[in-house]
C-alpha cells in the first residue's frame, strides 16, 4: 500500500480534473480505469427494464426480503424530539431534517455489491431525502450489473450513473453537466475511493465516514465452532485482496482447529486466489485471558466483530470500539451484510473508535429550535445581558435589552392573534338560539318546547345539539378537553365550515398539497374560494417553503392530510410545524388515518399553535363509516366559531348513540387496528412479489398505493372478478397506480389470488 501523501496526490489530480472539466474528464477516466468507452454516463430507463428481466425470480425475492428487513430496522430509528422547558417561557427542542441531496457510491471491483444499494438507498428514502444520485462502475460491456439496477429500482433510486472510483466521488462532490451535485456522499470503496472522500470532505461535501477495505475480527474461546469461525474468516477474505480477517482466541486448540478448517474450506472457494492474498494480511492470535482478548479487540476497533464465546452477551457489554457486533454461533457477518436488517456500511481501519456505521441519522441533520415568550426572555434576559457585556458584545446585549423594555408590544406583534384574524375575516356570525339549551342544567321530564310528537320515543325527540355526552367520551379517549371538540356530519362538514368561517367568497384562497383528499377542492369550489395546489416531491413529501411561496395576503387556509390520501404516507412533522410557525392563517391537519400511523397526533400541539385545526373521523379505524361522524379539534375560540355556524342538530341521535357505544369499547377498535396493520405489511409484501407490480409505496394508513403495469386494465379485470379497488391512474404523481384498502385476511388473499391469475 502506498503512503498516504503519495495516495492523496494521485487522487487530488483526478478530483481537480473532474471539478474543472466535468463529464469530459469523467468519461476519460472511465476509459482509463474501468476500460470502457461510454457514450453517456446515465443509466437509461431501458437499461433498468432490461436488467429486471435478467435477474432471477429467486434473487428478486431475496432482494425484496432484505429490503423489507432493512426498512423495518431503520424505520425504528426515527428521531423523536423532546421539547424541554429550560425556564418558564423558554422552550428548546430539536427537529430531524433530511439531507436534501445525497450521493450513493456502490463499488464494483470483483463482485456486484447490490446489497450496498439497499443499505444506502433504503434509509435515505425513509429519512426523506429529496434526491438520490447513485454512481457505480460499469463492466467492460458498458453496462451496470443487472442485480445492482434491480436493487436500485426496488429501493426507489432513479438517477444512476456508470461511474466508478475517484471520478465518481468527484462528480457527486462538484457536479458535472450530467451528474447533480450532492451535499453528502455515502458508500465504501478501496483506498483510492476512501482518500477521495476524505479530500472532498475538506470543505466541498460531507461524507458518511472513512470506509475502506473491509475487515472482521472473530473473538472466540474454547466453546466456539471452528467450522463456523473458519467460514466467517473466509467470507471476509473473499471481499478483496486488501481485506483483513482476524481471529483472537484464548485457546491454542481452537486456533489450530480453525487454521486446519480454513485450509480445508479455502480449497472449495471459487474466489480462492483473492482469499489467499487477503489471508496473507490476516492474523490468528492466541491470548492468555479474555480480558486481554477484549482489550486487543477494542484497540483494533474492527468493522465487524463476531463473538463466539460461552458468555457472549457479557463479553459484548465490554466492547466499546466496533462497527457492528454479531453475537453467538449463528450470527454470521453475512447476515448483517445482506438481510438481517442492520446496515453493512461501517467504519474500517480503526475508525470505529470515533465513527458509527450508516444509520437513519446519517441521512438527517438535527436543527435546534428555541421559542421564548415574554415570560421566558424576562427569566433569562438579565443573565444574557451580563454575559454579553462581559464578552464586550454590546449588540448582543442590546438585542435582549430592547425586548425587556418592550415586552408587551413585542408579545402582541410576535404571536398569532386569533381574535385579530377573526375580526378581519369573519362577517356577522350571530349565534343561533335553541330554547332547550338555555335550560340544560334543569332536570326536566316534560318537554313541550320543540313541537315534537310525544309518541314513538326515543327517536321522537331532537338530539342533544351540544353532543354533551359524546364529547365527554371523545375527550377521555383523545385527551382533548370538551370545549376544544367539534362533532360534525363527517369530516366533510368541518372542511366546509372552515371555508365558510374563514374565507370571503370570490376573494380569498386556500393552499393544499397535491395529490390529496378531493373534498378540500370540492368545498373550495362550493364556497367560491380559489384552490391552489403544490405538488409533492418524488418521495410524496411537501416542503413548507413551497406552500408559503404560493400564498399571499388572501390565503386564509392550508390543508395537509397526514397520513396522506391517496399516497398513504405520513407528512414530515417538522415541515408541518414550520408552516404553523410561519403561516399567518389557519392550518388544517387532516388525520383521518392517524390510528394506523406510528406518528403522534397533532392534537398534542393545540396549546402551542392557536392557528391549528386537527380533523379526525369515525369512518376509518373506528369502523363507523355508516354513521357519518367527524371531529375537529382546535382552540376554544375556533370551536366557538364552528358552533355558531353549524346547523343546530347536525349530528343525529342514532349517530351519537352508536358513537358512544363504540367509544366505550375502544379495546375492540385497538385490536382491529393492530390486525389491519399486520395485514397491511403482509399484503404489501405479497403485492410486491407479483409480476405485474412495479413499486409498492410505504404506507402509514389502512391502504397503500402500488404502481402496476397497466392500472386501467388491471382495475377493469378486478371489477370483473368482483373485487373493487381504487384506480388512481389519473391523479397527480400516481400514474398507473392502484390504491388498495387493507381488508380481512380472506379478502386480501382473494385479491392476491386474482392478481396471480392476471396475464
Amino acid at each position: 500500500m502506498m503512503d498516504t501523501g503519495q495516495l492523496h496526490d494521485k487522487v487530488r489530480v483526478i478530483l481537480n480534473d473532474v471539478k474543472a472539466n466535468g463529464d469530459k474528464a469523467v468519461l476519460g477516466y472511465e476509459e482509463t480505469f474501468d476500460h470502457v468507452q461510454l457514450a453517456t454516463l446515465a443509466v437509461s430507463d431501458a437499461e433498468i427494464m432490461e436488467a429486471e428481466g435478467l435477474v432471477s425470480d429467486e434473487l428478486k425475492a431475496a432482494i425484496r426480503l432484505a429490503k423489507e428487513n432493512i426498512a423495518k430496522f431503520h424505520e425504528a430509528q426515527r428521531f423523536a424530539g423532546v421539547q424541554v422547558e429550560t425556564q418558564p417561557g423558554v422552550t428548546c427542542w430539536q427537529e430531524s431534517v433530511a439531507i436534501e441531496k445525497v450521493g450513493l457510491y456502490i463499488p464494483g471491483g470483483t463482485a456486484p455489491l447490490f446489497s450496498t444499494v439497499l443499505m444506502l438507498a433504503v434509509p435515505a428514502q425513509i429519512a426523506g431525502c429529496r434526491e438520490f444520485v447513485l454512481c457505480t462502475p460499469p463492466g467492460r460491456n458498458g453496462k451496470v450489473h443487472p442485480a445492482v439496477l434491480f436493487a436500485a429500482k426496488t429501493a426507489g433510486v432513479s438517477k444512476i450513473f456508470k461511474i466508478g472510483g475517484v471520478q465518481a466521488i468527484g462528480a457527486m462532490a462538484y457536479g458535472t453537466e450530467t451528474v447533480p451535485r450532492v451535499y453528502k456522499i455515502f458508500g465504501p470503496g478501496n483506498q483510492y475511493v476512501t482518500a477521495a472522500k476524505q479530500l472532498v470532505s475538506m470543505g466541498d461535501v460531507a461524507i458518511d465516514m472513512p470506509a475502506g477495505p473491509s475487515e472482521v475480527l472473530v473473538l472466540a474461546d474454547e466453546t466456539a465452532n471452528p467450522v463456523f469461525v473458519a467460514a466467517d474468516l473466509l467470507s471476509q477474505a473473499e471481499h478483496g485482496v486488501d481485506s483483513q480477517a482476524m481471529l483472537v482466541t484464548t485457546s491454542m486448540e481452537m486456533l489450530q482447529a480453525v487454521k486446519e478448517e480454513v485450509d480445508r474450506q479455502l480449497k472449495e472457494l471459487p474466489r480462492q486466489e483473492i482469499a489467499q492474498k487477503s489471508l496473507a494480511n490476516s492474523k490468528l492470535i492466541v491470548v492468555s485471558s479474555m480480558d486481554e482478548a477484549i482489550n486487543l479487540t477494542n484497540e483494533y476497533a474492527p468493522e465487524h466483530l463476531i463473538i463466539q464465546t460461552r458468555d457472549y452477551r457479557d463479553v459484548a457489554k465490554r466492547i466499546v470500539n466496533a462497527g457492528s457486533v454479531f453475537l453467538g454461533r449463528f450470527a454470521c457477518e453475512s447476515a448483517g451484510d445482506y438481510a438481517s436488517g442492520t446496515n453493512h456500511t461501517l467504519p474500517t481501519n480503526g475508525y470505529a473508535k470515533a465513527y458509527n456505521g450508516v444509520n437513519l441519522d446519517s441521512f438527517c441533520r438535527k436543527i435546534t429550535y428555541q421559542e421564548l415568550s415574554a415570560q421566558g426572555i424576562g427569566n433569562i434576559g438579565k443573565a444574557i445581558e451580563v454575559m454579553a457585556a462581559n464578552e464586550q458584545l454590546d449588540a448582543h446585549k442590546n438585542a435582549v435589552t430592547v425586548r425587556l423594555t418592550n415586552i408587551d408590544n413585542n408579545l402582541q406583534s410576535s404571536i398569532f392573534n386569533l381574535q385579530s384574524f377573526v375580526r378581519k375575516n369573519i362577517w356577522n356570525l350571530a349565534p343561533y338560539s335553541c330554547a332547550r339549551n338555555e335550560y340544560s342544567g334543569v332536570d326536566a321530564s316534560v318537554f313541550l318546547d320543540a313541537n315534537e310528537n310525544p309518541y314513538n320515543g326515543p327517536i321522537n325527540r331532537y338530539p342533544d345539539p351540544l353532543q354533551t355526552e359524546l364529547k365527554h367520551e371523545i375527550s377521555k379517549v383523545k385527551g382533548v378537553s370538551e370545549d376544544r371538540i367539534f362533532c360534525g356530519n363527517g369530516s366533510d362538514e368541518a372542511i366546509d365550515l372552515v371555508y365558510r368561517i374563514f374565507c370571503n367568497p370570490g376573494v380569498d384562497n386556500a393552499v393544499a398539497i397535491d395529490p390529496s383528499y378531493g373534498m378540500y377542492q370540492v368545498c373550495a369550489d362550493v364556497n367560491d374560494v380559489e384552490y391552489r395546489k403544490v405538488q409533492l416531491d418524488a418521495n410524496y413529501q411537501f416542503h413548507a417553503d413551497d406552500l408559503l411561496k404560493v400564498s399571499d395576503n388572501h390565503t386564509k387556509l392550508m390543508f395537509l392530510c397526514t397520513p396522506n390520501n391517496p399516497t398513504g404516507n405520513d407528512m414530515s412533522h417538522a415541515e408541518v410545524e414550520m408552516l404553523l410557525q410561519n403561516f399567518w392563517g389557519i392550518v388544517v391537519v387532516d388525520e383521518a388515518y392517524i390510528d394506523f400511523s406510528e406518528q403522534p397526533s397533532f392534537t398534542k400541539l393545540l396549546d402551542k399553535y392557536p392557528n391549528l385545526i386537527v380533523l379526525q373521523t369515525f369512518s376509518k379505524a373506528w369502523g363507523c363509516a355508516a354513521i357519518r361522524l367527524g371531529m375537529a379539534f382546535a382552540s376554544v375560540e375556533i370551536i366557538g366559531l364552528f358552533n355558531k355556524v353549524k346547523y343546530p342538530y347536525n349530528v343525529n341521535m342514532l349517530t351519537q348513540r352508536q358513537a358512544l357505544e363504540t367509544l366505550r369499547n375502544a379495546a375492540q377498535t385497538k385490536a382491529w387496528v393492530e390486525v389491519l396493520k399486520t395485514e397491511r405489511s403482509r399484503l404489501m409484501s405479497l403485492f410486491a412479489e407479483l409480476p405485474l407490480t412495479q413499486q409498492v409505496f410505504p404506507s402509514d394508513a389502512n391502504f397503500f398505493l402500488a404502481r402496476v403495469q397497466d392500472a386501467n386494465a388491471i382495475y377493469k379485470y378486478l371489477v370483473g372478478e368482483g373485487i373493487i379497488v381504487r384506480n388512481r391512474n389519473s391523479v397527480t404523481l400516481c400514474g398507473n397506480c392502484l390504491r388498495i384498502t387493507v381488508g380481512t385476511p380472506d379478502e386480501n388473499d382473494t385479491l392476491i389470488a386474482a392478481l396471480k391469475r392476471w396475464k
